[in-house]
C-alpha cells in the first residue's frame, strides 16, 4: 500500500474522469485497441503484483507527460496488462457513481 498526497489524489481522480469520458490522457488509441482486440490469459499473482506496481508508480510520477513516458517505456506484454487493469479501475469507477442499477 503506498502514501499519495492529495494533488496525486486529484491527478488520480482527473484521469479517471477523462477516461470514463472517452478521453484517455495517458494511453495512445492504437495502444488501447490492440490491447482489447486480444485476450490475455488471466493473470498470475506475481503478474498481479508486478501490475499493482506500476500502478503505485504512475500515481507517485508528477506529470502526465512523465506518466505517459513511463508507460511507453514498460515492455509490450506488461503494457497490456497494466491498461487492461487501468480500464477495470477505470469502469469500476464509473460503476459506483452511477446511481443506476439495472
Amino acid at each position: 500500500m503506498i502514501t499519495i498526497n492529495q494533488t496525486q489524489l486529484d491527478s488520480v481522480e482527473y484521469l479517471i474522469q477523462q477516461s470514463a469520458q472517452g478521453n484517455h490522457i495517458l494511453f495512445e488509441v492504437d495502444q488501447v485497441r490492440k490491447v482489447f482486440s486480444i485476450n490475455p490469459p488471466p493473470m498470475t499473482e506475481e503478474q498481479v503484483r508486478e501490475v499493482e506496481t506500476h500502478i503505485e508508480k504512475l500515481i507517485t510520477i508528477g506529470s502526465f507527460s512523465q506518466q505517459k513516458s513511463y508507460i511507453q517505456s514498460l515492455p509490450e506484454e506488461v503494457l497490456v496488462r497494466v491498461i487492461k487493469t487501468y480500464f477495470n479501475i477505470v469502469e469500476n469507477s464509473v460503476f459506483e457513481k452511477s446511481p443506476v442499477r439495472h
